[in-house]
């Protein structure tokens, strides 16, 4: 639980944020009612004039967030089309390695020269792997990369990628968010390679990650972008059996963070010092 910490901070911090721009709404329905909330706002009130702020926060954290959401689903069926139309039959070695695997219904193997292997999926996830690395790769490793999938199916990783990434637009206005999104995914992916020690041994994903470098950016995926910093986080955690640290906040991103919590606490108190000034219902 503690290893997920990044994709639950995001949840916290994004329902703790829900409440204050949904205020923002209700500010934007006063100003165009109530006379006297136009009056205010004429007037130059401090509480008035921040109030547009989180009008425009509102704005801005439901239109990212859906826009973000919209993407993935696209980009994520039309992979899903992808590996459908270039769906072939497995080969002896994935039929070996299929072979009493716990989800074998989920696999999909695609003709494709690129060393493809990847969990893809919000809501039903399905495994796909490029024929070519299925030839490429021997048995036991290729059992090391299905073990390191199925967790990514097993914790349904390619939702939380997507709603990591829903999320981090939501909090546009604190950049520790974007933060958190990259630790939440690089959380996935050393979760998955330890639950396929478990499976296969570090020696077999320990060759198999030699050759399995091939993600989709973009789609809802299990791990939306390989980088060269997950892939040396991954090897520090077979080499050493424990997750390696991920590096601190730089003190820029931790400075805008600050400040954009402080703006957006203080156009939350303008918001309601203008709604228990004009609002009728008080």
């Amino acid at each position: 639980m503690t290893r997920d910490r990044p994709f639950l901070v995001l949840v916290v911090a994004a329902a703790a944020t829900y409440p204050a721009l949904s205020l923002g709404w209700c500010v934007a329905a006063l100003l165009g009612t109530e006379r006297s909330a136009w009056e205010m706002w004429l007037a130059g009130h401090p509480g008035a004039l921040a109030a547009p702020v989180l009008v425009l926060a509102a704005a801005v954290s439901v239109g990212g967030a859906g826009r973000v959401l919209v993407r993935g689903w696209w980009r994520t069926r039309r992979f899903r089309r992808w590996a459908e139309r270039h769906r072939t039959r497995p080969c002896t070695t994935v039929s070996a390695v299929l072979t009493g695997f716990p989800a074998r219904d989920r696999v999909r193997v695609v003709a494709t020269d690129a060393p493809l292997a990847v969990t893809v999926g919000a809501w039903r996830p399905v495994i796909v792997v490029g024929d070519a690395l299925a030839r490429e790769l021997g048995t036991v490793e290729l059992r090391a990369v299905l073990a390191h999938e199925h967790a990514h199916v097993r914790r349904r990783d390619p939702l939380r990628s997507l709603l990591a990434l829903v999320l981090a637009a939501h909090l546009w206005f604190l950049p520790a968010a974007a933060e958190l999104r990259g630790r939440a995914w690089r959380a996935q992916e050393l979760a998955a390679d330890r639950a396929a020690v478990r499976r296969s041994g570090r020696a077999a994903l320990a060759a198999a990650l030699l050759r399995v470098t091939a993600q989709v950016p973009g789609a809802a995926v299990s791990a939306p972008f390989a980088t060269a910093e997950l892939l040396a986080a991954r090897v520090a955690q077979l080499e050493s059996g424990v997750p390696p640290r991920p590096a601190a906040v730089s003190r820029r991103c931790g400075a805008l963070t600050v400040a954009g919590a402080c703006a957006f606490v203080v156009a939350v108190a303008g918001a309601w010092t203008l709604m228990v000034l004009t609002c009728p219902c008080w």
